[in-house]
């Protein structure tokens, strides 16, 4: 299913990029590029942003509605050309939006760390969940950058989507979140003294389990260099990777600990890598509005990065 709404959303962009290379939508590309390349003139301001991108999909939802490209259009292709703007503005806006301040980026760490110590020691059965209703599979979720994310959807969603049963299930996410930011023993079912115990040993154990991957991923106990590029092999030659041969009657309980710790530090790492990955490819030119017969659009950010859309033809 969730393939299926991704072909669907990737379909409804590219309708939208077609439509902008029709030459009789000049004037809605230039009211695009007018407002992205404006977004400069502004100091970063996520409230700010917000309304101003809100107020930008209201007028565009009208000229879309008066366009002669849109005459006749059903209610659900004028969805699907804001949906398509939607994704387009706010991918030339990414850099800015999206997890642009420090404090961000601080209090999703702090949220990350704080699910991770809980996930040591909480049971449903903590929270008064009815054993019916308990999923241990769900416990094990750990949503990287989960503040910035809401934030983002709360602010650059077009508010026309965040209504009846999205905005229920939204409404619900942001509050989990709190939820967890705020939580404490007063929050549970669970002494108060115990709770402190619990989150204080949990902080050992993770510091104590980061030491020891640390030390076995670069080879600590022995840094000389056969040992280094003898860990660092490719795969198929046959590496020393800790548990790579190893089979799942061969483990043992304290194996299990290490393995948890590994895959965390994987997790970490991948998450950051394929972050920068993303910022440094949005940083570049994004999908563009080819327009036929000569005309042709190019698109660079504002600040130094590219957003702009540049018309060879008649701008």
């Amino acid at each position: 299913m969730e393939s299926s709404a991704a072909a669907a959303s990737s379909v409804t962009f590219y309708d939208f990029l077609d439509r902008m290379r029709n030459p009789a939508s000049l004037d809605l590309v230039r009211s695009i590029k007018s407002f992205i390349v404006s977004s400069s003139f502004y100091a970063a301001n996520p409230e700010n942003d917000g309304k101003r991108v809100q107020e930008f999909y209201l007028t565009m939802e009208a000229a879309i509605r008066e366009h002669p490209l849109w005459t006749g259009a059903s209610e659900e292709e004028v969805d699907h050309a804001m949906e398509g703007l939607e994704k387009y503005v706010m991918t030339k806006l990414f850099s800015r939006t999206f997890a642009s301040a420090s404090e961000d980026s601080k209090i999703d760490h702090e949220i990350s760390e704080k699910i991770c110590l809980l996930q040591t020691f909480l049971k449903p059965e903590h929270l008064d969940i009815p054993a019916v209703l308990q999923n241990e599979a769900s416990w094990l979720a750990n949503p990287p950058q989960l503040h910035s994310n809401l934030k983002f959807i709360q602010l650059y969603r077009r508010q026309a989507k965040l209504v009846s049963e999205a905005a229920y299930y939204f409404t619900n996410l942001v509050s989990a979140k709190e939820f967890i930011v705020d939580l404490s023993a007063k929050s549970l079912s669970m002494d108060e003294i115990k709770f402190e115990e619990s989150m204080q040993a949990a902080r050992l154990t993770n510091k104590e389990m980061q030491t020891e991957a640390s030390t076995t991923l670069l080879g600590q106990t022995d840094p000389s260099p056969t040992r280094i590029l003898d860990e660092n092999r490719d795969l198929s030659g046959g590496s020393n990777y800790p548990y790579m041969d190893a089979k799942a009657g061969e483990l043992t309980i304290g194996d299990v600990e290490r393995l948890l710790s590994l895959y965390k530090d994987v997790v970490t790492k991948y998450t950051n890598l394929r972050a920068a990955v993303r910022h440094h490819s949005l940083s570049k030119a994004g999908p563009p509005f080819p327009h036929s017969e000569g005309t042709s659009f190019s698109l660079t950010r504002p600040e130094g990065v590219n957003t702009k859309i540049d018309h060879q033809r008649g701008n």
